[in-house]
């Protein structure tokens, strides 16, 4: 009974070690082959660093307001009796917008002024009772005094009745009308928005730093997301005079021409102002960089022979210094030179010592200004 269980253990045990030994036969193999395998160059795009002269600028992002611009409402409460302007319309200064009804304050004026007119007959009678000393000088002065009250009650309701009347105080393009006719309107309550489109205010702030490469006159270029391709120039108009102490920011004012009155006041828009020193620097397309808290790095293409004579490209990781960047391309201030080339896309797939074909077939866009002015 002992021997056949001895024997059957030995055979299990033989069986097993069989096949966990050619288990472990193959995975030695596989691990060899792996081992010994060529690694299958990779394909990538790539580009030589160039120089370019690129005209230094300060960017920031700045906001549209209007020149003149005012929500208009009703000094007066009142019935609206004629809205005399359609939604959107450009109008002039002094042009009538809308009309209250005043129809009790034309009547209480006109009984004003004959008030007006029976204080001044009074007065030229109590002027010549005095030439023919017949009253006194207070009945005089009396007289003169109830005029003036007069004059000035018809003032007062002039007044009240040209509020009746809502004008637009300055030229420009009117919203959407708050109200209807037949509607009672409260003092305060608002009427219309009118703006003023052409040329327009954009505001900016930019660091304390670059406070002295700037002043009035400098030309800037503003773009808006919803106008691509297109830029809108101008200058600056004003710089404040104090920097904010919680930013350490200077508030700039500058003028853009805004023919047609595309831009609206609350767009916020991409802002640069123009310096005159220009300098010539080194650059890539920003996809040639990768960018890491320990530094940033690029792929430098290396062309060596192989022992047939045959060519074969290689990579090398260098790390770089960057600068500015200017639309799709960034300013590379040390680490490589002009005439190497470097990929510009597929870089995850890629250590030192990659092997590499190159297809430019489809390459990363490198437009120094895709929108002038863009950082």
């Amino acid at each position: 009974m002992k021997k056949r269980m001895f024997f059957t253990i030995l055979g299990l045990a033989i069986v097993f070690g069989g096949i966990f030994g050619f288990k472990a036969f193959v995975a030695y193999k596989t691990q060899q082959y792996f081992a010994h395998r060529e690694e299958p160059a990779q394909t990538v795009s790539a580009t030589e660093a160039k120089t370019d002269t690129w005209q230094p600028a300060i960017t920031a992002v700045g906001s549209l307001s209007a020149v003149q611009g005012v929500d208009i409402t009703a000094e007066v409460a009142g019935k609206v009796v004629d809205v005399a302007v359609d939604d959107g319309a450009t109008v002039n200064k002094g042009q009538v917008l809308v009309r209250l009804d005043d129809d009790a304050d034309r009547a209480a004026l006109r009984g004003m002024k004959a008030e007006a007119r029976l204080a001044e007959i009074e007065l030229q009678r109590q002027q010549r009772l005095r030439k023919q000393n017949v009253n006194s000088q207070a009945d005089v002065d009396t007289a003169e005094s109830k005029l003036e009250q007069a004059r000035a009650q018809v003032d007062a309701q002039q007044a009240l009745l040209d509020k009746k009347t809502i004008e637009a105080p300055f030229a420009g393009r009117i919203g959407i009308v708050d109200v209807d006719e037949g509607q009672f309107v409260d003092a305060g309550e608002p009427i219309v928005t009118l703006q003023t489109l052409m040329p327009i205010n954009v505001d900016f702030t930019v660091p304390q730093q670059d406070l002295s490469r700037l002043e009035v006159g400098q030309g800037v270029v503003a773009n808006v997301d919803a106008f691509a391709g297109q830029s809108f120039t101008g200058r600056i108009t004003a710089i404040s005079p104090k920097v904010n102490q919680a930013t350490r920011n200077v508030s700039i004012r500058a003028r853009i021409g805004n023919e047609g009155g595309s831009l609206r006041p609350g767009m916020f828009v991409d802002v640069a102002v123009e310096l005159p020193q220009e300098r010539n620097v080194i650059t890539l397309p920003q996809t040639a960089v990768t960018y890491n808290p320990y530094g940033d790095s690029v792929f430098v293409v290396h062309e060596n022979k192989t022992d047939d004579g045959k060519s074969e490209l290689t990579v090398e990781r260098k790390f770089v210094k960057t600068g500015e960047t200017r639309g799709d391309q960034v300013e590379i201030v040390s680490g490589i030179s002009v005439g190497d080339r470097v990929v510009t896309s597929g870089q995850l797939k890629l250590r030192n010592g990659s092997k590499i074909t190159i297809d430019n077939s489809v390459t990363p866009t490198n437009d120094a200004s895709p929108e002038l002015g863009n950082h």
